[in-house]
């Protein structure tokens, strides 16, 4: 079981991601904020973080790369999830130190292949294909 940050300001989409979690029989963490989730994150040990790209007090990059600069949480794998229709949000994200993009919605088998993948200890980039 791992235990998974979900950073998003829409409690629709917290509460479908947190579902998602349990049913595949890992555990979530919930943040509605960027704050929240630096204090989460440092607090909880996350074994993975899937953050938003807009968020109510920071955006998806500046929380990448404020928990890349923390010892706690610099090798704690994170994956953006965003349905921006910005074309270079992926590269920007992955300038910024995440180790995946996910674009939203996310299908279960999608969910479920990433957790399995950075959760399991071997990174191949590419993990996204349903």
């Amino acid at each position: 079981m791992a235990r998974i940050l979900f950073v998003d300001d829409d409690p629709h989409t917290l509460e479908t991601l947190d579902k998602s979690a349990q049913l595949l029989g890992h555990q979530a963490i919930i943040a509605k904020s960027g704050e929240e989730a630096l204090k989460l994150a440092a607090a909880d040990s996350p074994d993975l973080i899937m953050t938003d790209m807009r968020l109510p007090d920071m955006n998806g990059l500046v929380l990448i790369e404020q928990l890349r600069q923390n010892d706690a949480t610099a090798s704690v794998p994170v994956v953006v999830l965003s349905a921006s229709p910005q074309v270079d949000i992926a590269q920007l994200s992955e300038q910024a130190g995440a180790d995946s993009f996910l674009s939203k919605p996310v299908r279960l088998q999608t969910l479920q292949n990433v957790i399995e993948h950075y959760t399991s200890g071997s990174h191949d980039p590419d993990v996204s294909a349903d």
